[in-house]
């Protein structure tokens, strides 16, 4: 979920993430949200990442993808998945008992759709939405990365 990151990081990282949800809209999309919500399963913090629209007053989680992130090894491992519209609620990792139970076919599933989910973010727009949200609160954001060192030349 690279992009979600640099989402974050765009707009004050995750120690401000974890006092401020962040909210963003892109025209023609649905807001997209990004929420610390706790602890997770395995100790790392716990973030709902969640497009979402109203319906007869109601909030509709399209989707709500529930991920734990365990910042000391940069992972990004998805948790649960929910889809109010088709009624589908999924856990990948529960835990029963004091045992972590992993459903391992889902889990894949799920990282599977985490990859193409962030990839459509970014063509979305929702990365520059966040940049041009980052400037406009005041922050400073790093420049747009494009693989290329755009450093100037030393000068003698």
């Amino acid at each position: 979920m690279n992009n979600v990151k640099q989402i974050i990081e765009l707009l004050g990282g995750v120690e401000r993430l974890m006092h401020e949800p962040i909210r963003l809209t892109v025209e023609g999309f649905m807001p997209l949200n990004i929420e610390y919500i706790g602890t997770g399963p395995r100790g790392g913090l716990l973030l709902s990442i969640m497009h979402h629209y109203t319906q007869h007053g109601d909030l509709m989680r399209d989707p709500d993808l529930v991920v734990e992130v365990i910042q000391a090894e940069d992972r990004w491992l998805p948790v649960s998945y929910q889809q109010d519209s088709l009624g589908i609620y999924q856990e990948a990792v529960s835990v029963e008992g004091e045992k972590l139970v992993e459903r391992s076919r889902l889990a894949a599933d799920l990282r599977r759709f985490m990859e193409l989910w962030s990839r459509n973010l970014k063509s979305q727009g929702f990365v520059e939405a966040a940049r041009v949200l980052a400037q406009q609160s005041g922050q400073s954001p790093p420049p747009p990365t494009t693989g290329e060192d755009r450093s100037p030349e030393p000068s003698d």
